[in-house]
C-alpha cells in the first residue's frame, strides 16, 4: 500500500511540474523570417454541400526548417453554418514541453472585411489531456486551449503558431508525413520543408511532385494542392487501409538505417542487477527444457510486471533499463519487450525487440523508413530448432505453450537485428476456434423451452475470454449474457449461473450457460396463422458481415481469425418428417457449410454450421464472388419448425420450415395426414369385415 501511494504521489508531482514548466514555455512572436506567406481564397469554388460540421477549411499550410528543429503551422478555416461555431472556436495546440517551446504568431477573426486581433496569450489555458491514460499511458504532452470569445456564424479563423524542437532521441534524423486532401474539400494545402540534407519522398494515391528551391544553402521541397477532393470512403474499410493521398518525407535511407538507430537504444552489453541476475537463476533452476523457460519468462513478464507508460520526450521511444523495470514492476510495451529479450539473452536464447505498427501494419510497406511509423513493440524469439515465434509481452494470462501462445495479426514488422534491411511479413497460424453447442428442449408446441448452451474457446478466442471473466464480476458477465439472449429471445430467465473451466495447459476455456425462454414461439413472418421457432448460428451472424453494395474499389475488412462451429440439437415434443440438407458455399474469402438431420426416432433434430475465412480483407477483385455467396449462405442462416396456432400447446410438430423450402412443406404434411386416416379407416374397416365374417362361418 505504502509503495503503491508513493507511485501515485510521484505521478502526480511529475504531472504537476510538467504543467508549470509548459506554462513558462508558451510565447508570442514574429512569424520566423524563413518561413514563405501563403495566400489563399476566402470564397474558393467548393460546393458548400459537400462540408460538414459547419466548417470550411481555406488554408492549411506547414512548413518545416529542419536545420533550426522548428515546425510552423497556419491553419484559416471559415464557419459556414452556426454548427460550425462550436468547434471554430475552438483552438486546441498539442506540444511536449520536455523539449518542445509553442510560440504563438496569430490569432485573428476576419468579419465583414474586417481584421480583429483576438491573440491573448493569457486567454491559453495549458490541460494534459491524456488522451491514452485508459490505456495507462502518460505521454506528458499538454494541449494549449482557448475558446474564443464572440465567434459567429461566416467569420473566418486565421490561425498560426510554431513549435520549436525535435525529439532528440532521432539525433540528427528526420522524418514526416502529411496528407495532401482532408475529409471533405480544402481551398488549399501547403507543405513546405527546409533540408540540409537529401530527403526521400513518396506520395500516396496522388501524383503530385514537388517543386525544388534552395533557401540560404539549403534544399527546398514544396507541396501545393487547391481545391482538394475528399477521398473515397467505403463501408467496413480495414483500419489499415489508406484512402487519402498520402506524403511521407524521410532521410532514413532504408529500413537498415532504422534498425541501426533502434539497436542504439536496446543495449546489449547490459550489466545486470543483482535482483535480475536471481530471477533469470530462478527461471532456469526450476526448467530445464527451452520452451519451458521462454514459457515461463514470458508469463512472469506479461502477469507480474504490470502495463504502464511514462512516455514524455525521449521515452516514447527509448526504453528504461530492465533492472528498473523489473525494480518497480512496471512498464510499457518497449519496457516489457526489452526486459523479456534481456533474460532470454542471458539464458542463451535468441531474442530481439520488434517494431510494430498495430492498426496499419498491413500497409507498412507503402511508408518511407522511418521510426515514426511504428507504435508498438514486441517480441521474437528464435529456438534451437531455428524456428521464430512472436509474443506481446503487454497481455497478460496467455496459456498454453511456447509454440501455441497466439499472437495478433500485426501485418509486417521490424526486427531489430543487426543487418535486417527489410520488413518481415509475420504468418498468422493462429489455430483459434470457438464451438457452440445450443441444445434446445421444446416439451410442448406454442410453450416455453430450455436452453443448455456450451461454449468452447480454443486459442486466441481463449485468452478473449480469459481476460473478460477475470476482470468482471460473475454477476456483470451472468448479465451482459442473459443481455445477448434478450436480444435473441423474448422472455429469458437465467436458470444457473455461467460455469467457466479453464484448461491453461491447452488453452482452452469451456463456458456452461442455462436458461428458461418463456416466448420462443412467435407469429410466422408472412404468414400469421402460423406460430413458429427460428434456429440460427447466432456465433456466426456476430461475425458474418452482409455488404450492401454488389461492386467495390477498396478493401472490406473481416473479422480475421474466425473460425467458429455451431451446434445446435433441438428435441421435440414429438416425431417430426423432414430431409437431410448438407449444404457447402465456398469463396475465395470463406467457407461454410450446413447440416441438417434428424435421429432415428424422428425427435431429435440436429443443426450443424460452420464457418471459416481465409483472410482479414476481401480485395475489391474478389467482391463479386464475395457478395454472390454471402447472399447465398444468408438463405441458409436461418431455420424454423412452424405449426398453425390452433395446434399449439401440448400438440404434436407437424409443419418445418428449414433452408430453401416454403409452403409445400405444409400442404405435404396435411396430405399425409389424410392419407394416413384414409389408410386407418380402410384397415379398420377390414378388420371388421374378417370378423363378421368369422362369425358367419
Amino acid at each position: 500500500m505504502f509503495t503503491k501511494t508513493i507511485q501515485q504521489f510521484a505521478l502526480v508531482l511529475f504531472i504537476l511540474c510538467s504543467l508549470s514548466t509548459c506554462y513558462a514555455q508558451i510565447k508570442v512572436g514574429n512569424t520566423p523570417n524563413w518561413v514563405v506567406n501563403q495566400s489563399y481564397e476566402q470564397n474558393p469554388d467548393i460546393d458548400l454541400k459537400e462540408i460538414s460540421f459547419g466548417l470550411l477549411t481555406l488554408l492549411s499550410d506547414e512548413q518545416i526548417h529542419i536545420p533550426k528543429e522548428e515546425r510552423y503551422i497556419r491553419i484559416v478555416r471559415k464557419i459556414t453554418d452556426n454548427v460550425g461555431v462550436q468547434d471554430g472556436s475552438m483552438i486546441s495546440i498539442n506540444y511536449d514541453p520536455t523539449y518542445q517551446q509553442l510560440l504563438l504568431h496569430n490569432v485573428t477573426v476576419i468579419r465583414n472585411g474586417k481584421q480583429m486581433n483576438k491573440l491573448n496569450v493569457n486567454d491559453f489555458q495549458t490541460i494534459r489531456q491524456e488522451s491514452n491514460s485508459e490505456s495507462y499511458i502518460y505521454d506528458g504532452s499538454l494541449n494549449a486551449v482557448n475558446n474564443l470569445a464572440d465567434i459567429r456564424n461566416g467569420d473566418i479563423l486565421d490561425i498560426s503558431y510554431s513549435i520549436k524542437g525535435f525529439n532528440p532521441i532521432v539525433g540528427n534524423h528526420f522524418s514526416g508525413a502529411t496528407t495532401l486532401n482532408d475529409f471533405q474539400p480544402v481551398g488549399k494545402i501547403n507543405y513546405y520543408i527546409i533540408a540540409e540534407n537529401p530527403l526521400q519522398y513518396k506520395t500516396l494515391n496522388s501524383e503530385s511532385a514537388p517543386k525544388i528551391g534552395s533557401y540560404k544553402g539549403y534544399k527546398t521541397y514544396n507541396w501545393e494542392s487547391t481545391l482538394t477532393e475528399k477521398p473515397l470512403f467505403e463501408d467496413n474499410m480495414p483500419s489499415w487501409y489508406l484512402p487519402y493521398e498520402h506524403l511521407f518525407v524521410s532521410d532514413y535511407k532504408d529500413w537498415n538505417a532504422v534498425v541501426n538507430w533502434a539497436l542504439g537504444i536496446y543495449e546489449t552489453d547490459l550489466q545486470l542487477s543483482t535482483a535480475l541476475k536471481a530471477k533469470i537463476e530462478q527461471i532456469q533452476k526450476n526448467w530445464e527444457d527451452e520452451g519451458d523457460r521462454i514459457t515461463a519468462t514470458l508469463k512472469f513478464v506479461q502477469n507480474e510486471i504490470r502495463y504502464l507508460g511514462l512516455e514524455s520526450g525521449i521515452g516514447a521511444y527509448k526504453p528504461f533499463s530492465p533492472n528498473k523495470i523489473l525494480e518497480q514492476r512496471f512498464g510499457d510495451c518497449k519496457d516489457k519487450s526489452y526486459l523479456m529479450v534481456t533474460m532470454l539473452r542471458h539464458m542463451g536464447i535468441e531474442a530481439y525487440p520488434v517494431l510494430v505498427n498495430s492498426l496499419l501494419g498491413e500497409s507498412l510497406h507503402q511508408f518511407l523508413p522511418s521510426p515514426n511509423v511504428f507504435d508498438h513493440v514486441v517480441v521474437k524469439v528464435v529456438d534451437s530448432d531455428n524456428e521464430a515465434f512472436f509474443y506481446d509481452p503487454t497481455f497478460s494470462n496467455q496459456f498454453g505453450n511456447y509454440s501455441s501462445v497466439s499472437f495478433p495479426d500485426y501485418g509486417k514488422v521490424l526486427v531489430i537485428k543487426e543487418g535486417v534491411s527489410t520488413l518481415e511479413k509475420i504468418i498468422n497460424n493462429d489455430k483459434s476456434l470457438v464451438e457452440v453447442f445450443d441444445i434446445f428442449e421444446l416439451p410442448t408446441v406454442g410453450g416455453p423451452a430450455m436452453l443448455r448452451v456450451m461454449t468452447s474457446y480454443k486459442g486466441a478466442e481463449a485468452d478473449i475470454m480469459r481476460r473478460r471473466y477475470k476482470s468482471s464480476s460473475l454477476s456483470t458477465i451472468r448479465d451482459e449474457f442473459k443481455s445477448y439472449y434478450d436480444n435473441l429471445y423474448d422472455g429469458v430467465e437465467v436458470i444457473e449461473d455461467p460455469t467457466f473451466d479453464d484448461d491453461s495447459i491447452y488453452n482452452k476455456i469451456i463456458v456452461e450457460e442455462f436458461y428458461k425462454i418463456n416466448d420462443i414461439w412467435e407469429p410466422l413472418v408472412g404468414n400469421e396463422k402460423n406460430i413458429a421457432v427460428n434456429f440460427a448460428p447466432y456465433s456466426i451472424l456476430d461475425v458474418f458481415i452482409s455488404p450492401n453494395e454488389k461492386t467495390r474499389k477498396t478493401p472490406f475488412a473481416l473479422f480475421y481469425p474466425t473460425h467458429k462451429k455451431h451446434n445446435i440439437t433441438v428435441k421435440l415434443p414429438n416425431r417430426w418428417g423432414v430431409e437431410k440438407d448438407n449444404i457447402k458455399v465456398n469463396s475465395k474469402s470463406f467457407d461454410f457449410s450446413m447440416a441438417s438431420k434428424l435421429d432415428g426416432s424422428g425427435r431429435t433434430l440436429y443443426l450443424n454450421y460452420e464457418y471459416q475465412n481465409k483472410n482479414s480483407y476481401v480485395a475489391p477483385e474478389d467482391f463479386e464472388d464475395y457478395y454472390s455467396k454471402n447472399k447465398a449462405v444468408e438463405n441458409i442462416l436461418s431455420y424454423y419448425i412452424y405449426i398453425p396456432k390452433s395446434e399449439a400447446i401440448n400438440k404434436p410438430i407437424y409443419n418445418t420450415l428449414g433452408p430453401d423450402t416454403d409452403d409445400l412443406v405444409s400442404s405435404i404434411a396435411t396430405i399425409f395426414y389424410w392419407v394416413f386416416a384414409i389408410v386407418i379407416i380402410i384397415v379398420i374397416g377390414l378388420v371388421v369385415f374378417v370378423i363378421k365374417r368369422n362369425k358367419k362361418g
